[in-house]
């Protein structure tokens, strides 16, 4: 973990702490600090765990623009099998396993083909959310636009098992940082794909590999999103979901070009962004102010990332 990284992380776990602070001092009274707490993890854990199989991807050079699309279908994949009386347990089988399949082809697409990530991935944002209107429209039965999750049985997940999903993604957090192999690989091919290809290791099957681990993450975090709302909307579910995991990951420190982060820089990031939103709901901010205000952190982080790492990444082309 680089100084800067490190750095990073302190930054963010400082801030945190006056975050929580401050919405603390804003609580009124009768409001329990404790179950602001409690209640923060199934709104962290979709952005922590999607952020996650992120980091790993964007370690490597790469990025998935298509996320929100991903999680569109696979979460009308998983109303599909409610609508058609399925089990709670074969729903959350198929819900896991097609975010999981999605992500891992779009792996295999970018370690396969000469077009940059960001380019197959940004098609993918429109190429998978018509396949999520394609699939509901033609497995469910009068479909007017949503498919309604009433059974309580089908929430189980998002509702009362988020707070340990993002407990386990935040332990493999810190065993990828500290103990991963893998990892390494990644952050090595991000720095540079040439050195890599003369320790004879392959690039192809480097890359492919984050995006298949990342599948894992990403399709827990699909299982949580889709398994808390009562109507998936294959139309506008996850709207804007791709822009806050990026923010994320860059805000936890790790490098939009490649070669440097943290898993635990993420999930500081994740926690950050969600501390930020609910000061402006205890403050008391207009929804349309706190979605401006969201925005526009996110933009800062993204572009500020980027100016300070671009003359570095130029000059690793250049030479």
């Amino acid at each position: 973990m680089t100084r800067g990284v490190r750095r990073r992380l302190a930054f963010l776990l400082a801030g945190n702490i006056l975050l929580l602070l401050a919405i603390w001092l804003l609580l009124k009274q009768g409001s329990s600090f404790s179950d602001v707490l409690l209640r923060s993890a199934p709104d962290i854990a979709p952005v922590a765990l999607a952020g996650f199989a992120l980091t790993g991807i964007i370690f490597t050079g790469a990025i998935d623009l298509s996320i929100a699309s991903a999680l569109a279908l696979a979460g009308t994949t998983f109303g599909s099998l409610v609508t058609h009386h399925l089990p709670p347990l074969p729903a959350f089988f198929g819900c896991l396993l097609s975010a999981w399949v999605i992500m891992t082809f779009n792996g295999f697409l970018v370690s396969r083909t000469s077009i940059p990530a960001i380019i197959l991935t940004l098609a993918g944002l429109p190429f998978y959310r018509g396949l999520a209107l394609i699939l509901a429209d033609v497995t469910v039965p009068n479909f007017s636009g949503n498919v309604s999750v009433v059974s309580e049985a089908y929430h189980l997940p998002g509702k009362q098992l988020a707070g340990l999903f993002l407990s386990l993604g935040a332990i493999a957090a810190v065993l990828f940082d500290g103990y991963s192999k893998q990892a390494r690989l990644w952050l090595s091919l991000g720095n540079s794909p040439e050195a890599c290809n003369l320790m004879g290791l392959n690039p192809k099957r480097i890359q492919f590999s984050a995006f298949v681990v990342g599948g894992i993450f990403f399709s827990l975090a699909v299982l949580v999103y889709v398994t808390r709302v009562q109507a998936i909307e294959p139309a506008r579910m996850a709207l804007g979901f791709e822009l806050q995991v990026v923010a994320a990951v860059i805000l936890g420190g790790t490098n939009i070009f490649g070669g440097e982060g943290s898993y635990l820089g993420t999930l500081l990031g994740a926690i950050f962004l969600y501390l930020v939103s609910q000061l402006l709901i205890y403050a008391g901010a207009s929804a349309y102010l706190q979605d401006a205000i969201t925005g526009a952190i996110i933009l800062l982080i993204i572009g500020i990332d980027c100016a300070l790492h671009r003359p570095a990444k130029l000059m690793e082309e250049l030479a």
